[in-house]
């Protein structure tokens, strides 16, 4: 039977790092002057966007991710009383490059090669670009072609709708990788509001902790597997019959 794992991009296999530091870099003295902590304006920020992108796509008006990203940073700093004036378009251009040069989770790229090398065949669905995406995986050293990476931009829809996940698994059977709803397709996120759409659709689910810390199972109900670092995630599928 063969086997597929879908990845979510942004947070799960990439980390803000760079972002929340370029904020640092940039904002720092305003920040301080502020009582601001720079992690805590990105994901006031980024959180705040996904819910615009999600909300935008939900009314029949698409944007890409990036697009809403660099829009509503200045609202962002706003939210948390930074005025609006203390950021520059320099400013924005910079925390803008970051975003779309963030690292890699620790042990991706084990996880990717190991996955395959156990048979698995690996892609990515994302909300990001998928230009910006590849390149994600190729500046971490990860093997990753377009065909292997579905991008919400090509149908203008954002996650968690349940037509992206449909999606992939057209994608997959097109491919010839299993049939929908044989158990052997699954995916993976740091992010619960993520495999909540995934699962209706009839994937396994594969939950990794280090982005929300709390699967919060009340609200989400249970997922099939669940990780706190890309090596456990990778011994724990090599165990998937």
């Amino acid at each position: 039977m063969a086997k597929s794992a879908s990845f979510d991009v942004i947070g799960t296999c990439f980390d803000f790092a760079a972002p929340i530091t370029t904020i640092q870099q940039r904002l720092g003295p305003k920040l301080s002057t502020a009582s601001i902590d720079p992690k805590t304006l990105f994901f006031s920020w980024f959180y705040a966007a996904q819910r615009d992108f999600t909300y935008v796509s939900l009314a029949g008006a698409y944007k890409p991710i990036a697009e809403i990203l660099k829009l509503t940073f200045r609202r962002a700093c706003l939210v948390v009383d930074l005025p609006a004036d203390a950021v520059t378009d320099e400013d924005i251009a910079e925390v803008m490059k970051a975003f779309k040069s963030m690292g890699p989770r620790e042990g991706l790229k084990n996880c990717f090669d190991g996955l395959r090398e156990a048979g698995w065949d690996v892609y990515a669905v994302t909300n990001g670009g998928t230009e910006v995406s590849l390149n994600y995986y190729h500046s971490a050293g990860i093997e990753l072609d377009a065909e292997h990476l579905l991008s919400c931009d090509t149908l203008k829809i954002a996650k968690p709708d349940v037509k992206v996940y449909e999606n992939a698994n057209q994608h997959l059977t097109k491919r010839g990788v299993g049939k929908e709803g044989d158990g052997a397709r699954w995916f993976v996120a740091a992010h619960a509001w993520d495999l909540i759409a995934a699962r209706k659709a009839g994937f396994k689910t594969a939950y990794l902790y280090f982005e929300e810390h709390d699967p919060v199972t009340e609200v989400f109900g249970e997922f099939d597997l669940y990780a706190k670092s890309m090596d456990e995630l990778l011994e724990k599928m090599k165990g998937v019959v």
